[in-house]
C-alpha cells in the first residue's frame, strides 16, 4: 500500500476551512492510496460535491454505504451525486430513504441535510404528479369536482387522501362496494321526494314552532347508536332528533304531526329489520356544533339526508370526501364508513334523515339480513 504524502487529516482540516479544491486533492490522493476510513471517504464525498465532481462523490458515498447501508449522510451524498449526474429519479429514491431512516434514527446533527432531502422529495413529488396528471388530463374522466373515481385514485396515489373502509360497529355483510357518497340521481324515488321538500319543511317548521318533541340524538342513559369515539354529545341537545320512526317502528305521536312526510317516506326502499330499521327523523344540528367521527351499526343500509334548513358553513365528511347540503339535492352515503358533520354557521341546520336498503343487496339477501337481525333481537345480543 502506497502511503499518501499528505494524510487525510490535512484534507479534512482544509475542508473545514472552506479550502474545497485543496481538500479534494488531498483526500482524493489519500483514498486512492488505500485510505478507506469512513471519515476520509466522508470528507472526500463532501469535497467532491463542493468541487463539482459528482462521479467521485458518488464513488465515495457508495463505499460508505457498502460498509453501512443505513448511513443517512451517505444516502444524501449519493442522492446529490446522482442528481448532479443526471439521474434525478434515482436520486429521489435515496433522498426518500434518508428521510425515512431519519425518522427512526433521529440524527440531530444532520437536521439541515435531512430538511433539504425532504424538500427534494417534495419537489420530485410535484414533478411526478404533474407528469402523471398531464397524461390523463384530456381523457375526459374528471368533472372538476374531485369526486370522479379517476380523480379520487390520483388523490390517494399522491397522498392527498387516505383510504377509508366500511367498519360497521356491529354487523358486516361482505363484498359490498366501498362507496362513500352515492349519486342521488341514480335512485328512481329521489326526484319525487325532493319535489316534496317545501311540504316537508312546512311540517318541520310547525314542529319547531311548538318547541316540543326534539331530544338528544345520543341518549344520556347509554352510549347510544352510533357509537361515538368520544361522548361529548351524549345527552346534548346540540344534536337533536325528532323521531318519526325509530328502531323499526313509527313514533306515533310524532308521525301523526307529519303526515305528508310519512307519506313521502312510504315510497322509499326502507329496510324492514325488527328492532333496528327503518329509522326516520328530523336531525337538528345547532350553530357551532360538531358531530365527531364515528361509524354506524351495519353496512347493509345507506343513510339519506334531505336538506330542509341549511345555513352557510355546514358540512359533512364521509371517508375522504367532504360535502355540503344543498337545497334541491340529497346526500346518500354509507354510514359504516367513518363520517362526521359540522355546523360552522350562524343558525341551526335541520335535515330529514332516514335509511334505505343498499341497492346492491338482492331480495334474498335482504330477507337473510332481516332474519339474522330478528334472531339477534330475540336472543338479546345487541343493545
Amino acid at each position: 500500500m502506497t502511503k499518501p504524502t499528505r494524510p487525510a487529516e490535512e484534507g479534512l482540516s482544509a475542508l473545514q476551512q472552506g479550502k474545497t479544491l485543496e481538500a479534494f486533492d488531498i483526500l482524493a490522493q489519500a483514498v486512492a492510496s488505500g485510505d478507506n476510513r469512513p471519515n476520509s471517504l466522508r470528507g472526500l464525498a463532501y469535497a467532491a460535491r463542493a468541487a463539482g465532481k459528482p462521479d467521485l462523490c458518488l464513488q465515495a458515498a457508495e463505499k460508505l454505504l457498502s460498509s453501512n447501508p443505513a448511513n443517512i449522510e451517505a444516502m444524501i451524498l449519493k442522492a446529490d451525486a446522482l442528481k448532479a449526474t443526471g439521474d434525478p429519479r434515482k436520486a429521489t429514491s435515496f433522498y426518500l430513504a434518508a428521510v425515512q431512516a431519519a425518522a427512526t434514527q433521529n440524527p440531530g446533527h444532520l437536521a439541515g441535510e435531512i430538511e433539504r432531502a425532504k424538500k427534494e422529495c417534495a419537489n420530485a413529488a410535484v414533478q411526478y404528479e404533474e407528469f402523471l396528471r398531464s397524461k390523463v388530463r384530456d381523457l375526459g374522466i374528471f368533472d372538476g369536482t374531485g369526486r370522479a373515481r379517476g380523480e379520487q385514485t390520483l388523490d390517494v396515489l399522491f397522498g392527498r387522501k387516505q383510504i377509508f373502509y366500511q367498519q360497521p360497529e356491529k354487523f358486516y355483510f361482505p363484498e359490498l362496494p366501498q362507496i362513500q357518497f352515492y349519486n342521488h340521481k341514480d335512485f328512481s324515488w329521489t326526484k319525487d321526494l325532493i319535489a316534496q321538500t317545501d311540504t316537508i319543511r312546512g311540517e318541520l317548521e310547525a314542529v319547531l314552532a311548538s318547541q316540543d318533541g326534539f331530544e338528544p340524538y345520543v341518549p344520556a342513559a347509554s352510549t347510544g347508536t352510533p357509537h361515538l369515539r368520544d361522548n361529548s354529545l351524549m345527552g346534548n341537545a346540540d344534536w337533536g332528533a325528532f323521531h318519526l320512526m325509530k328502531d323499526g317502528r313509527a313514533i306515533t305521536d310524532n308521525a301523526q304531526r307529519c303526515p305528508a312526510t310519512m307519506n313521502a317516506l312510504a315510497a322509499v326502499p326502507r329496510p324492514e329489520v325488527r328492532g333496528k330499521s327503518p329509522i326516520a327523523l328530523f336531525s337538528r344540528l345547532k350553530a357551532g356544533a360538531h358531530i365527531p367521527p364515528h361509524t354506524g351499526l351495519m353496512n347493509t343500509r345507506l343513510i339519506c339526508h334531505l336538506p330542509l334548513i341549511v345555513p352557510a358553513g355546514c358540512s359533512i365528511r364521509v371517508g375522504n370526501q367532504d360535502r355540503s347540503w344543498k337545497m334541491g339535492e340529497m346526500l346518500i352515503f354509507d354510514d359504516s364508513i367513518e363520517h362526521e358533520a359540522r355546523n360552522a354557521g350562524a343558525s341551526e341546520r335541520v335535515i330529514l334523515l332516514f335509511d334505505i336498503w343498499r341497492p346492491e343487496l338482492s331480495e334474498d339477501e335482504r330477507w337473510f339480513i332481516s332474519t339474522v337481525f330478528e334472531a339477534i333481537e330475540d336472543y338479546g345480543v345487541f343493545a
